[in-house]
């Protein structure tokens, strides 16, 4: 009897230990299809760690190469600000001599204007004068040759009318009297 105790334990005992097995193996795969995603995705996490380490580094470089990038930006940004402002003084500058010399030339354009209006106007006013001129000249002329007609008309009257002039008489020579002159 001791022999079947012993069986009949022994028959428990192995009971035992394969419902254990199989109540283990049953456990393992009923949690390996429950739980194995997430299990995967811890393991995946140790390599994502790495990946996700790598991965700081390499936006933590970047980010620095974006910074320093902004600083050149913004350096050559205030140099481009520096040279536009200076370009816009200077094309404000060149605008003004631009309207100054515009102005200047309709004011050109107007003296030209006037200045040829004055001309005509002093050409006309030459004629005129020169006209006058050669009139008062002509007319001069003519006074003239009217002038020495009578001027020889009046001699040779004066002639005719007196024989003796009257400083020329013996008388006069002796006796000053003043005597009329014509």
């Amino acid at each position: 009897m001791i022999n079947i105790a012993i069986q009949i334990t022994v028959y428990i005992f192995l009971a035992i230990v394969l419902g254990y097995v199989f109540g283990w193996l049953i456990t393992k795969l009923q949690l390996t299809k429950r739980y194995e995603s997430r299990l995967k995705a811890v393991l995946n996490q140790n390599k994502e760690n790495n990946l996700s380490i790598d991965f700081r580094n390499e936006i933590y470089q970047l980010k620095k190469e974006n910074r320093a990038l902004k600083e050149a930006h913004k350096k050559s940004l205030q140099g481009y600000e520096g040279q536009k402002y200076v370009l816009d003084q200077h094309n404000a500058v060149l605008d003004d001599f631009q309207k100054r010399l515009l102005s200047k030339d309709q004011v050109i354009a107007g003296l030209t204007k006037e200045l040829s209006l004055s001309e005509e106007k002093q050409l006309t006013l030459e004629k005129k004068y020169e006209e006058e001129i050669d009139a008062f000249v002509f007319e001069r002329i003519e006074l003239t040759k009217k002038y020495k007609e009578l001027l020889e008309k009046y001699l040779a009257l004066q002639k005719r009318t007196t024989v003796f002039k009257s400083n020329d008489s013996w008388f006069s020579r002796w006796f000053m009297t003043p005597s009329k002159q014509t």
